[in-house]
Order: structure tokens, then sequence, then C-alpha cells
């Protein structure tokens, strides 16, 4: 990717009055260019302004199950003009490997696995001619699936390098592919050991007799 070098202004030595006229120019121009910032950084609806492409996490899980994660991308059409088409998408996988096991990925319908031609630990899918924009706030791009082997807080994240042509979004009216980057976690209960599961039967026993017990002295 090509990065457009920045631009360095020299000034020669200005008077203090044109110092404090520049000074205060470059105060309320920041100042307009913030307002500007912080009311268009959300939508009134509270909607992102870029694609965001996310895995779609339970709050919780327990050990040993296996875990099938969907990958989302939520409004992939904003921002971008009316005749633009999706075309595929990328990303580098990391996750914790002490407490999950990757197991495989499927693409939605429609879309083509590309991971194949993509390095070790890169998931990415494409579709042609394309998905064009319909309105959609969001759209299936297909799941991951692992096995929870370990209790406790499993993380996972998925990113796009800057500058690599194979991962991120890629649109066709896009000159370069926009940034994936999401990080969340899940919270992986342990199994309930035998003497405890039947601990816990007993308990529940033991108290519906003692219902029943009042129940009856009530009558």
């Amino acid at each position: 990717m090509t990065r457009t070098p920045n631009t360095f202004l020299k000034f020669g030595a200005p008077s203090l009055a044109a110092s404090l006229l520049g000074a205060a120019g470059l105060l309320a121009s920041s100042l307009a260019s913030a307002q500007t910032f912080a009311a268009s950084a959300i939508t009134p609806t509270g909607l992102p302004l870029e694609a965001l492409l996310r895995l779609e996490l339970p709050v919780e899980a327990q050990q040993g199950q296996t875990l099938n994660v969907a990958i989302r991308l939520d409004q992939p059409f904003a921002g971008r003009a009316a005749d633009d088409v999706f075309l595929f998408y990328g990303f580098k996988l990391d996750f914790d490997p002490s407490q999950l096991r990757f197991k495989g990925f499927a693409a939605a319908e429609g879309w083509s696995d590309d991971s194949g031609f993509l390095r070790p630990g890169e998931i990415g899918a494409s579709n042609f001619p394309g998905v064009a924009a319909a309105g959609q706030s969001w759209l299936n791009l297909g799941a991951l699936q692992f096995e929870l082997l370990g209790a406790g807080e499993a993380w996972l994240q998925i990113s796009s390098p800057d500058g690599d042509l194979n991962l991120g979004l890629g649109y066709a009216q896009a000159a370069i592919n926009l940034p994936i980057d999401w990080r969340g976690s899940l919270q992986v209960s342990a199994v309930p050991e035998p003497g405890a599961l039947a601990m816990t039967l007993a308990g529940l026993l033991g108290l519906g007799l003692v219902q029943r017990r009042r129940v009856g002295q009530n009558k």
C-alpha cells in the first residue's frame, strides 16, 4: 500500500503579533475540526460509519463443548457508493491454544473458501460476481468451529495486517482493502465433577421434601 508522505511547512521568524494571530487561527480551526469529528463519529442510530467484521460469541459456554462461532459483517455498505460490490474477506485468526482447539471453517452459502490459498492461521472467502448493496444491515459470512479445552476466560482475535492484499474487506470500488481488527472473549465453565453433581441433586431433593412438609403442616 502506498502512503502519501507528510508535508512539512517551514516558516521564517514571524513577529509577535503574527504569531499570536496564527496561534488563534490554528486553535479555532482545531476546535472546529474536533467538533465536526465528534458529531460525525457516530450516526444518530449508533451504527458504525464503516463495515465492521466481528465474531458472535456466547456469553458463557462449558468445557468440552464444541463451539460454533458465526462470522458477521455489520453495516457492510456503510460509507460505500450505492453501486459498490463486496467481493471477499480475509483475516488472521489468533486465540489461546491452551483453552481452544480450532476444528474448522465453513464459508456461508454462496461463498468460496479461499483459506487454502492463504498462509497458515489465515481464513478467507470470496463471492463472485459479489454481493451488491440492497439495504442489508449485516451479512452472514460463515462460521468457525472450536473445541473448548479448559475453564476460564477464552479470547479470540481477528485482524488484517496493513497493506496485505489478501486480507481485509475487499470491495470492487475500494483502492485498498478495509482493515479488520476485532477481539472478544467468553467465559468457559468447568464440567461439574460427579461428586459435586450428586451433592447438588441431594440438596435439591432435600429442599423439595422440606417444602412438602411445610405444605402438609399448613393444611
